[in-house]
């Protein structure tokens, strides 16, 4: 978890606190210059002015100056940024990536959980991907053998359809073998940058806890209960139980979140959070009081915009307000916030920001052209990565190489440098074959026939690993006219087969 210090307050712009001087001078000047002895010291003798000054009225009443000094002082501190807890960068992704484990035993179909065990489990599975909608998650089903469903993805529309065909009769042999389902979500976490979480949607646990964890890896665990509530412990002593409501769903929210967070934080480091922000609340209520009576600023708001130019004509092309009031940044945010990305990209003027849109709209060349422009350690891995989008492999490893120099244990900097160099790697190969003449050239064919009267055909065997690559169940489902209870029941057979024979199951 970023770490938070709520009582230790310092200032990330600490030289702006220097505008204070004039401040504090230009108020002193003013009131000793209002006092009756500087107005008239010059004109009457000081022993003579004592005893014709007349004291008002003592009566409190509001000096237009303390609300300017009053305002100045706050923003003055606002911009030098007050800060006293730390913040995640911004280029680091916000969704924690899961691996769903659902057990399909023979106890899940039991019905003392309304409508029963495995129904429950599968709506609360469908709750959790609605709250982390965008989010990667991928799903695997265990009972005697632990097989994956769909790997890891941000469309939960894929998933689903193979959720609600899971019954306990697709599963090759019965059990409990939890610690198999968490070695194959460990397995499919591996080629994470950030380890993520391991959520077991079970009514019970069977085996060591310490083993489950050494199973999972770098990779938290968690648990959902689905056992009735009057039932013993469900095996893990951090264990969520299923609610009528959507308590379970926002407890294991937190507990995901915390644990990439704090992953996070170790990989990427944390940066001090800007909370000046705060301080424009007070500064504009100081400034509601400007609208009284005798005030002369509400002529200078009318002179303010009487100066600016008329909006277009067309009723519909509202940018003039937008520049009126909105920064380029505030309105970059307000598109990035609502997915349009390609706007955002054009309107930030913070090159972070206008690099993080542009890689989000997939338009990685301005994204490394933005990246460029920023030193130090986010800007550097930042570039890495879209020069990796770019296939400018060896940008990409100056990149990480300057980001590796600044912080040698950077994690993430590590492994995509890695990835990066087995692409180099397989496209110089390549291009090697290439020029001998042993690999076909990058062209594709002109036209493609297929001979009617061709007879007969070589046989494929299809492997196990042909059904678990991503896109294969969507290939299988467009091509094959089967359900995916069939697709799946013939998956984990095949999988099952291949798969070398273990010890005793736990059952």
């Amino acid at each position: 978890m970023p770490e938070t210090l709520p009582f230790t307050i310092h200032f990330l712009r600490p030289l702006w606190l220097f505008a204070l001087i004039p401040v504090v001078s230009i108020v002193i000047f003013i009131l000793r210059r209002n006092r009756p002895e500087a107005q008239w010291g010059d004109v009457i003798a000081p022993n003579l002015l004592k005893h014709l000054l007349v004291e008002p009225e003592s009566r409190w009443r509001l000096n237009p100056l303390y609300l300017v000094a009053a305002g100045l002082v706050l923003g003055i501190i606002a911009l030098s940024g007050p800060t006293w807890r730390h913040e995640l960068p911004p280029f680091v992704e916000d969704k924690a990536p899961l691996m769903i484990a659902l057990s399909l035993g023979p106890s899940m179909t039991e019905r003392d959980v309304a409508p029963s065990r495995l129904e429950r489990a599968k709506q609360k599975i469908r709750d959790l991907l609605a709250a982390r909608a965008g989010a990667r998650t991928g799903l695997i089903a265990y009972s005697g053998t632990a097989h994956l469903v769909m790997p890891l993805t941000d469309d939960r529309a894929v998933i689903e359809p193979f959720l609600a065909a899971l019954t306990p009769d697709l599963m090759p042999s019965q059990g409990n073998n939890t610690e198999a389902a968490v070695a194959l979500a460990a397995k499919m976490m591996a080629a994470e940058s950030i380890a993520g979480t391991i959520l077991i949607v079970a009514d019970s646990i069977v085996g060591d806890q310490a083993a489950l964890r050494r199973a999972a890896g770098r990779s938290a665990l968690a648990l959902l209960s689905v056992a009735p509530p009057q039932s013993s412990s469900p095996g893990m002593s951090n264990a969520v139980r299923a609610s009528v409501d959507d308590t379970d769903i926002r407890s294991l929210e937190r507990r995901i979140e915390t644990n990439y967070q704090s992953a996070q934080s170790a990989a990427f480091g944390t940066r001090w959070r800007d909370e000046g922000y705060w301080l424009v609340l007070p500064v504009a209520l100081l400034g509601l009081l400007w609208f009284r009576r005798g005030v002369t600023v509400a002529w200078m708001v009318a002179a303010f915009l009487a100066i600016q130019p008329p909006p277009p004509a067309d009723a519909a092309d509202l940018s003039w307000a937008r520049n009126l009031w909105l920064t380029p940044d505030q309105q970059g945010r307000l598109a990035f916030d609502r997915g349009d990305y390609a706007s955002a990209k054009e309107l930030f003027a913070d090159p972070m920001w206008r690099g993080i849109a542009a890689y989000r709209a997939y338009d990685f060349l301005a994204a490394a052209e933005s990246f460029r422009k920023i030193e130090g350690l986010a800007g550097r891995f930042a570039l890495g990565n879209a020069e990796a989008q770019n296939h400018a492999f060896e940008k990409a490893l100056k990149a990480y190489d300057e980001v590796l120099s600044l912080q040698p244990d950077n994690t993430a900097a590590k492994h995509n440098k890695a990835i990066v160099e087995a692409a180099l790697a397989a496209q110089e190969e390549k291009r090697r074959k290439q020029e001998k003449g042993e690999a076909p050239p990058d062209e594709k064919a002109d036209e493609t026939r297929v001979d009617p009267k061709q007879k007969g055909g070589k046989r494929i065997q299809v492997q196990a690993d042909d059904l678990t690559t991503p896109g294969a169940a969507e290939a299988w489902m467009r091509e094959v006219q089967t359900s995916p209870a069939d697709f799946l029941k013939l998956k984990f057979s095949i999988q099952a087969a291949a798969a070398p024979r273990p010890a005793e199951a736990p059952q």
